[in-house]
């Protein structure tokens, strides 16, 4: 079940990154989903997706957003 969350996390990531704004919005709101989000950027996701999240968070960072995006690539490139 967890790796469906994984997932489902990776996907929002990779293929819709301009919705990043929107999940820091809802991580204001509720702190325990910002940690339940980025503790699924996992090794359970394939290789070219943590690459993606990695390269989104270091190139695309939405204004504002650099903590999270900080959280996100410092996640996707974890050992």
């Amino acid at each position: 079940m967890a790796e469906g969350f994984s997932e489902a996390v990776a996907r929002q990531f990779v293929d819709h990154w301009e919705t990043t704004p929107d999940l820091s919005h809802m991580a204001k709101r509720n702190p325990g989903f910002r940690q339940f989000v980025i503790l699924h950027v996992n090794q359970t996701l394939h290789d070219k997706d943590l690459k993606k999240i990695s390269e989104n968070s270091a190139k695309r960072c939405p204004s504002g957003l650099n903590l999270l995006c900080r959280d996100l690539r410092k996640q996707a490139e974890a050992p």
